[in-house]
């Protein structure tokens, strides 16, 4: 049985800028013919996005102000509860971050210290990256936090896609709404806008590239751009994914982070 997964963004910490503004999302026309309901359409979106566990190798490219910063990493995880992720570029090599249920722990090995994320903090990007680590916390178990609804439809790449409209139910989701186009065949995200109560955007992320692993569709590749910073981007790549690997639980731990 699969348990509650990350999204690739999120799987930093385990596992996007085009877009209509709020006003357009909220007059998109009611769901066409032939729509599936809002909770098929997360069920299948659910299903792409869950693994027992998972393993691959990441890049991070940071643009700000036309200057690139690339972080590599690696990382592991078991469900959505469970993940290491180390960085292996110079720069930030053995830079570890730990996740245990809703707990986030960093490691520096130049000062061989560790602090935990939390509070203000969370809301800060993660290596100086458009993703924050609230984001990287965040499962992909919409229906546990959103109510969900198919507003419209519309054409990305060739690709025709659902848009759903989730809105947040319980006060610790990440956002106040979400608006994503769901690719109608492959059942994965192409795009999303994420907004704060007032309305404002906050974010937006889109998917570069998708890929084929065992029986599901993986976005593989996916840029974010905070609208809250100016002239940034951060794009993020997977490869090697491993998906339902046995992993050692020892893997997870506070000994394993400080090694």
């Amino acid at each position: 049985m699969r348990t509650a997964g990350i999204s690739a963004l999120a799987g930093l910490v385990a596992v996007l800028a085009i877009g209509t503004s709020a006003t357009s999302a909220a007059q998109a026309s009611a769901p066409p013919a032939g729509a599936p309901s809002a909770d098929e359409l997360l069920a299948k979106l659910d299903f792409n996005e869950s693994f027992k566990s998972i393993r691959y190798s990441g890049r991070m490219e940071i643009t700000i102000d036309g200057e690139t910063r690339v972080k590599d990493l690696t990382a592991v995880a078991m469900g959505s509860d469970k993940a290491l992720a180390e960085f292996t570029n110079p720069e930030d090599r053995g830079t570890r971050f730990l996740k245990i249920g809703k707990d986030l722990w960093m490691y520096f090995p130049k000062e061989q210290g560790t602090v935990k994320i939390s509070g203000h903090l969370l809301k800060e990007g993660m290596m100086g990256s458009d993703v924050s680590y609230e984001d990287a916390l965040e499962s992909s178990d919409y229906k546990a936090k959103y109510t969900a609804s198919i507003t419209g439809s519309d054409v990305i790449d060739g690709h025709k896609t659902w848009i759903l409209e989730l809105k947040a139910k319980v006060p610790t989701a990440s956002y106040d709404r979400r608006v994503m186009w769901i690719d109608a065949e492959r059942f994965v995200q192409l795009k999303e806008e994420m907004y704060a109560k007032s309305g404002k955007l906050l974010k937006t992320s889109s998917t570069l590239a998708v890929q084929r692993i065992g029986d599901r569709w993986y976005a593989s590749t996916v840029v974010m751009e905070s609208k809250l910073r100016k002239n940034t981007k951060t794009t993020f790549a997977m490869e090697k994914v491993e998906l339902d690997v046995p992993l050692d639980p020892n893997q997870f731990t506070m000994a394993a982070l400080t090694r």
